[in-house]
């Protein structure tokens, strides 16, 4: 349970940055020292890496599965 509470914070902190980075990139409209939109996506692809990471992790130890209908059964 606390790996799934984990995914979601980390969802929840990507949507968080992107917004933020969308926010920073219309105020700072054609400041040419501007640099806090890169700055914020790199904070998001940080977050989608240890999402992807911490994803990986769950399915290796176990910890999540495949629960869909349609996919055969793991063995």
């Amino acid at each position: 349970m606390l790996l799934k509470t984990i995914i979601v914070l980390l969802l929840i902190a990507n949507i968080i940055a992107l917004g933020t980075a969308f926010y920073a990139m219309m105020h700072d409209m054609g400041d040419e020292k501007g640099t806090r939109t890169a700055k914020f996506l790199t904070i998001r692809v940080s977050l989608a890496a240890l999402l992807l990471v911490v994803v990986v992790y769950g399915i290796l130890t176990g910890q999540l599965g495949i629960a869909a209908p349609w996919h055969p059964p793991l063995s």
